[in-house]
């Protein structure tokens, strides 16, 4: 059988990433893992293993391209940690036998859960759920979250190679199979609504590239009263982008604070705002819900820090050979449920990289969230990648919730998002302005809110072994 060349693998690979926002080309996905099934058959699993890396190297060094606006040497150590993460489980795959239909989507399942929790937390960034955004397939994150939708992804691919290979039951079980999957997401339950509000997300705009270390931080705050004074809305419920205020600890004592109360008072609104909380070496990134004539009620100090972001891991060995003096500070972590309270109810809240996160989301939906606020950032980056995958991860959110999403930016796109994933109002890059919208706040749980990752992961890992045992008795009867 002939096979692809390593370069093969590898742009194979780099043409996969384009079905990732903002290219768009989701198909690119299932066409070019099934190419590179039909030509990858290997029976050793060294062999196997070398040629996923390649294939997932090629991904990779496109796919977090965005990275280099951080560090770039966090990006070439990045690349091949990601790909090897992704390879191990394609590796298991057998090469024939009925098995190999199964392992396919399983190990990408496997790949990617790995990916969401090591190293460091997870980076779940560049996943394949981002691709088929906009397509029917992707109601399927109601039943069993976004690693459901990898799946069906897997499934399409193990049908293209079954195509390339003129093997048609393999293509008729797998559509059967992606049909009834998306079937059964049209009568899994969802949410209901309770309340209709007017809610608004505040863009303070500026130019992309700029770094906290480097701007003032005082401007984002003008910027943001500029913005709402140049916008005046009637709305509920206001939500601020990440770092809208900077300020020393205790946050609550701060004249910022004052500032922010005194104008949810003048709007008769409450105000969800970021709070950049410096205390000596380290800083507490903070939401805080603001009620009108009350203050401050709640905060939610973010959980899931970004690595080489908010905190260097392994920083006095890294800080040897690296200029760190861009991360000066290092964030404190929060602990608890994303959710604050207010005169609305509780209020969901995932701050700029958690909303990649679904547990994170879930967390607050499962301690009584109606709708979901995602503050976030995008400054640092100097192009729009890491914005239209924060914003499909948004949409991604509130399909799985069955929620409203707010997405606030403060340079990249902000987004009022639907609990179907449509994008009702969305800014453009830069831009300051208000988006303001109708939207409901919602009870309820999915089938995806309701259990988590946890059971289709733990599923995906006994597919794949399943697959694994029958394709080596497979080939001991050969």
């Amino acid at each position: 059988m002939s096979r692809l060349a390593p370069i093969g693998r590898f742009v194979l690979g780099a043409l996969i990433s384009l079905s990732l926002p903002p290219y768009g080309l989701w198909a690119l996905s299932p066409i070019g893992l099934g190419v590179y099934l039909k030509f990858s058959r290997d029976e050793s699993f060294r062999r196997q293993l070398v040629n996923s890396f390649i294939l997932w190297m090629g991904y990779f060094t496109v796919a977090l391209t965005w990275m280099t606006d951080l560090t770039i040497a966090g990006w070439v150590a990045a690349t091949p940690i990601q790909a090897f993460i992704m390879a191990v489980p394609m590796a298991f795959v057998p090469r024939t036998g009925p098995g190999r239909s199964v392992g396919i989507p399983s190990a990408l399942v496997v790949g990617e859960a790995i990916r969401w929790a090591v190293p460091f937390g997870g980076v779940p960034m560049s996943n394949l759920a981002m691709g088929p955004i906009d397509t029917y397939l992707v109601d399927v994150v109601r039943v069993g979250g976004p690693l459901l939708l990898i799946a069906s992804i897997g499934l399409i691919a193990v049908a293209v190679e079954a195509v390339l290979l003129t093997r048609l039951q393999t293509v008729l079980g797998s559509l059967i199979v992606l049909g009834i999957l998306v079937g059964v997401a049209q009568i899994a339950p969802v949410g209901r609504s309770e309340n209709v509000i007017m809610a608004s997300v505040v863009q303070a705009g500026g130019e992309l590239g700029t770094r906290a270390a480097t701007s003032d931080q005082v401007a984002v705050l003008d910027r943001h009263l500029a913005a709402i004074e140049a916008n005046p809305v009637d709305t509920d419920l206001m939500v601020w982008s990440e770092s809208s205020v900077t300020t020393f600890a205790p946050l609550e004592q701060s004249r910022e604070l004052s500032i922010v109360s005194q104008l949810a008072t003048d709007l008769d609104a409450v105000i969800v705002a970021n709070f950049s909380e410096i205390d000596g070496d380290n800083f507490r990134n903070a939401s805080v819900s603001i009620d009108p004539d009350a203050g401050l009620i709640d905060r939610y100090d973010k959980v899931h820090l970004v690595p080489f972001g908010e905190y260097i891991p392994l920083r006095g060995l890294i800080e040897n050979f690296a200029d760190l003096s861009l991360i000066s500070r290092e964030a404190l972590p929060g602990t608890g449920p994303g959710i604050i309270e207010s005169r609305l109810g509780p209020i969901g809240n995932v701050i700029s990289f958690e909303v990649y996160f679904p547990e994170r989301v879930r967390s607050g939906t499962q301690s009584g969230a109606r709708i979901i606020t995602n503050p976030t950032l995008a400054s640092s980056y100097t192009n729009s990648l890491v914005p239209e995958q924060s914003l499909a991860s948004a949409r991604l959110r509130a399909i799985e919730s069955d929620r409203w999403v707010l997405q606030a930016s403060t340079t990249g796109y902000s987004a009022i998002v639907a609990p179907d994933g449509k994008v009702v109002a969305r800014s453009d890059l830069k831009q300051q302005t208000v988006l303001t919208s109708q939207v409901h706040l919602r009870t309820g749980d999915t089938w995806a809110t309701r259990f988590g990752e946890l059971p289709i992961s733990i599923l995906a890992i006994l597919f794949l072994a399943g697959s694994a045992l029958l394709g080596s008795r497979h080939r001991d009867s050969e």
